[in-house]
């Protein structure tokens, strides 16, 4: 009965991961957006007037076998003229028997529309990657031939993404991309904004005397497909240097996080998400650690304390 039991788990997390790859080439699940939100939005290449680069990893679900692991890297950077900026994106994910991966480039554009806030807008042309493999599903007929083939494919991306930023808030919209793969129903690759995934971002920076702030913010994903997800966060900073953020996701998950900033150009990061659903009492919970540092600073940054 227990051997039956994983079985149908695992079966039922290999359809999660086919409809999770249907709905998006590049829709990983980051807590830590607040401490980079080029992640989720290209239209935030070069705001911080250094070249940025970012790295994190992230484990979903840590006590349950083959479930969500993640990995991405990204940088970005002005380039000369400081209207100008460009950047480039790398993620892995796999889910049981899916595996996506993706390289994105980005052109960005960003002017002044007041002496301290900045309209950026870009564009995030790239190429995913995706393999199904249909072997690693326990089925109760091992030589059952509908699971017995593999499959994979080459799909196009284009993103988008439009924020508004300035010493002490932020503001953005974008979409993962506006050319869309259904492998689950194998569509053709289409372009079809209607079907995109579209990400909304914001906040604002509090000063509380001259060593303490906080930050709330929030993000929201929308798809029609779905009923899409928002996440709510605030946190408490101390010189700029220590972060403590708290957070809650609508598909009922919490997360607490911890950061430690150097000198503004090198930081750590580290949250663990609590389910709060029905896998509350076994899920083991997910971890995330990412880490960021930017090279010399040109000019003094825009908002370094937001991206």
């Amino acid at each position: 009965m227990k051997n039956l039991t994983f079985r149908m788990l695992s079966a039922a997390l290999a359809i999660m991961a086919t409809f999770a790859s249907a709905r998006g080439q590049n829709e990983l699940i980051v807590s830590q957006y607040i401490h980079n939100y080029f992640a989720v939005n290209p239209a935030f290449a070069g705001s911080r007037d250094a070249l940025s680069l970012f790295g994190g990893v992230r484990r979903q679900w840590s006590a349950i076998d083959d479930t969500p692991a993640s990995a991405i890297l990204t940088a970005n950077t002005p380039l000369r003229k400081e209207k100008l900026a460009t950047g480039m994106s790398l993620y892995y994910q796999t889910l049981h028997q899916t595996t996506n991966a993706g390289l994105l480039a980005t052109i960005g554009y960003r002017t002044k529309v007041t002496r301290n806030a900045w309209l950026g807008l870009a564009l995030q042309p790239g190429v995913a990657f995706r393999s199904l493999n249909w072997g690693k599903i326990r089925t109760i007929d091992e030589q059952d031939e509908v699971f017995a083939e593999n499959e994979s494919g080459v799909a196009p991306l284009l993103g988008f993404g439009a924020s508004f930023y300035g010493d002490n808030f932020f503001a953005g919209i974008s979409t993962t991309s506006f050319i869309v793969t259904n492998d689950f129903e194998r569509k053709d690759t289409k372009f079809a904004p209607g079907d995109a995934t579209y990400v909304a971002c914001g906040g604002y920076w509090f000063a509380l005397g001259n060593d303490f702030a906080i930050q709330p913010s929030a993000m929201a994903s929308l798809n029609k497909a779905d009923k899409g997800e928002v996440t709510i966060s605030a946190s408490g900073i101390w010189r700029d240097m220590i972060w403590l953020t708290a957070a809650y996701r609508t598909t009922k998950e919490a997360t607490a996080g911890l950061a430690y900033s150097l000198n503004r150009r090198f930081k750590v990061a580290y949250s663990y998400t609590m389910d709060l659903g029905p896998l509350k009492s076994y899920s083991g919970g997910s971890h995330e650690l990412t880490l960021q540092y930017d090279f010399i600073y040109k000019v003094k940054a825009v908002g370094p304390r937001f991206y």
